[in-house]
């Protein structure tokens, strides 16, 4: 059992925030990797605690952990690495990994990379490539949302070519195109307190950029996954949508898929009951890594949002996507 608490480890030559909360099988989430801090996740998803000891780590240059010297350090290979790392630190022989949008890559890296320390992996809201399928989705999916009256000051946003100059005019830039994120803009005003606790770095965000320029496509390798997987997706979520998250459970066998309806790309912000409610329905997962059963839901895929926790504005370098 661990304790919960703040701490600071540290993991591959950096000082790295994590904190501890709950009870059960040892969960580690990171965050997405490009900016944003864990406050975005240990406030709503306190409830997953009851299942699992989450242990929410700020990645390398975001939140309270520690920036690399070099803009070029925030590679896959290296968030993988600090997953492992942790694990280690935290005296585990195996951890289940949680990801959502960019950092559900980071933990599907992890499962590839470091199979003997993955007990059991859990999606939300992500995707396993950057390729012309997935941005024709995107595409489609913003346009449909031309009709918003939110609409033309989002896209003004996600279209700005300038490079936030601080990590304040990044959260400020990235504030006007959340309703792209949200099944339903009346939904954001009740979180007004996560995203305000949540902070950005651009740091974090340029070494993404400079780290992994040339996008990235891993389908070709989920048939390598072997633990037990659970995928989790707003039906609303445009960036990290349904058609993505089917990718992915077509190709790792034995996967199980939920899609919550009316919610876009935070389905636990949105639909808290319904999200929490199937999450709970069985006991939490055994020490054999088993995904509870009766954790799907069917649900019908549906378009809908551009940008936010999953990737800032295309101008400001795409290509690092995610």
């Amino acid at each position: 059992m661990l304790n919960n608490g703040e701490f600071i480890a540290r993991i591959n030559g950096l000082k790295l925030w994590y904190k501890v909360s709950g009870t059960g099988p040892v969960c580690i989430i990171p965050t997405p990797g490009w900016g944003p801090s864990s406050d975005l996740y240990f406030r709503p998803l306190k409830p997953l605690e009851e299942l699992f000891t989450l242990v929410y780590l700020d990645t390398r240059g975001a939140g309270r952990s520690e920036k690399p010297s070099k803009s070029t350090d925030y590679t896959y290979a290296q968030f993988s690495a600090d997953l492992d790392g942790l694990r280690k630190h935290l005296g585990q022989d195996k951890v289940w990994v949680m990801g959502h949008s960019a950092g559900g890559v980071h933990v599907t890296q992890y499962a590839l990379n470091y199979p003997q320390g993955c007990q059991g992996l859990i999606l939300l809201d992500s995707l396993a490539a950057r390729d012309d399928e997935w941005q024709e989705d995107v595409d489609v999916r913003m346009m449909e949302r031309k009709n918003e009256p939110w609409f033309g000051e989002a896209m003004k946003a996600w279209n700005d070519e300038g490079f936030p100059e601080s990590d304040e005019a990044f959260a400020a830039s990235l504030e006007k195109s959340l309703p792209f994120y949200f099944y339903a803009v009346a939904n954001i005003e009740r979180q007004v307190d996560v995203f305000s606790a949540t902070t950005f770095s651009i740091a974090a965000l340029r070494g993404s950029i400079d780290s992994n320029p040339s996008g990235f496509d891993i389908l070709s390798r989920l048939t390598e996954i072997k633990v037990p997987t659970l995928i989790v997706v707003g039906n609303s979520d445009f960036i990290c949508s349904p058609v993505q998250a089917r990718r992915i459970h077509k190709r790792i066998a034995g996967s199980e898929l939920i899609v919550i309806d009316k919610a876009g790309h935070f389905p636990w912000l949105e639909q808290p009951d319904e999200f929490f409610s199937r999450l709970r329905s069985k006991p939490p997962p055994s020490k054999l890594g088993g995904i509870p059963s009766g954790m799907i839901v069917l649900g019908a895929a549906a378009p809908k949002p551009p940008l936010w926790p999953f990737l800032p504005p295309a101008s400001w370098g795409a290509s690092w996507l995610p």
